[in-house]
This record gives C-alpha cells, structure tokens and sequence, in this order.
C-alpha cells in the first residue's frame, strides 16, 4: 500500500454524509419543482396526491435525523477533537430553522394527501415551503462541508467517525434510505458500496429499490 493510501486508510471517510447532502438538496428542488406544476394545473389524483405526501413525511424523517446526528454526535466529537479549530453555533442555530421548516412541511404535505383537498391550492403553499427548504439546505450544507469536512480529515479519528455513522444507520429506515443513497451516488462511489454491502444487503436493496420506483411512478404520475 502507498503512503498515500495508508493514510486516507487512516483518515474518516464521509463519502455517505456527501451523498446524504446531495440527496436532501435534490429531493427540495425537485418537489418544490414537482408542486410547482401541480399548482399550475397539473393532474393529482388522490393516489399520487398520497404517494407525495407519504415520500415528503419519509424525506422529512430522514432530514430530522441526520442533523439530530449531528446535534448529539457529531458536534460532541468535533469539539472533543478539535476545540478551537472549530465553532458549529451558526449551525446549530440552523437546525432550528430546519425544525420550524419540516414541521410546516409536513403539515402541509398531509393536507395535500388529505381526502378532498384541493391540489392546486395546497400544492402553491407546499412549494413556497420546499423552495425554503432548498435554498436553506443548499446554504447549510455548503457551510457545513466547508467548515466540518477539514476539522473531521486532521483532527477527528476513523473510530470515532465510526460512532456517527452507527448513529445515522441506527435511526434511519433503511426501505427509504438505502434506494436514496443509491441512487444520488456517483458510478464510483456505488460501486464502492455495493461491494462492501455483500450479497444479503444487495439482494434486500434490490427489493427495496422495486418497492422505491413503485412510489416514483406514482409521484411522477
């Protein structure tokens, strides 16, 4: 092995927390894209009304968690690490505003999957709050990859690294997670996954997966 290579052996690796980010800030812009159209006219029977509602409650969770992560894991172990070389207030204080924006998100995401709703008119509502969540996740995450992603490569080691992610595997639902995780990995980083997965994971993610595009071509309608 290179020098090289041994010591990003060495290092943390936060190739999951990258797609992680990638897949929340993809999902905001989508939807809010998505509900843009249905404000404008586009059909939303019941049934796809439902599947968008059930998929921004699931995205909602997930965003929660990993910034609860975060909040009880990460931080403690950043600043154990580094002290100084780090201060995570304004993110914290992110956190928050995240909190205020997904409960308003889910309130309104289940009036859209509400029988007898109205779609266009939740729907214009439902936008105004993703395209607020878009803009503060893409603001956040850029923030947070600047200022963690450095701390976490000098100062942080690969056990403790390890503790965060048990935290986020722990928590998370693995039906919703592992299709998302998959699909917003570049070629390289999937392969890299699925050979580390092993064959069990691999034929359960491929179960998931099926049951993941069920929703998709609902939501896509």
């Amino acid at each position: 092995m290179t020098e090289s290579a041994t010591r990003a052996a060495a290092r943390p690796d936060v190739t999951m927390m990258r797609i992680a980010h990638r897949a929340m800030i993809h999902d905001a812009a989508r939807f809010a894209a998505l509900t843009a159209q249905v404000a404008a006219g586009a059909p939303c029977p019941p049934a796809r009304a439902a599947a968008i509602a059930e998929y921004l409650n699931l995205l909602c969770d997930s965003i929660h968690h990993h910034h609860t992560v975060e909040d009880e894991h990460m931080w403690p172990i950043l600043l154990a690490a580094a002290g100084l070389a780090i201060v995570v207030d304004e993110l914290e204080d992110d956190h928050v505003q995240l909190d205020a924006l997904l409960h308003t998100l889910r309130e309104r995401a289940n009036a859209l999957g509400a029988p007898h709703a109205d779609p266009a008119s939740v729907a214009a509502a439902l936008t105004e709050t993703l395209d607020a969540l878009a803009a503060l996740l893409r603001e956040h995450i850029a923030e947070e990859e600047r200022v963690v992603f450095p701390v976490v490569d000098r100062y942080v080691r690969v056990t403790d690294w390890a503790r965060v992610e048990k935290a986020a595997k722990k928590g998370g639902k693995l039906s919703f997670e592992a299709p998302r995780i998959a699909r917003h990995a570049d070629d390289v980083e999937r392969a890299r996954l699925l050979a580390e997965a092993g064959p069990v994971i691999r034929a359960l993610l491929g179960l998931m997966t099926r049951r993941f595009d069920k929703r998709e071509a609902r939501i896509a309608g």
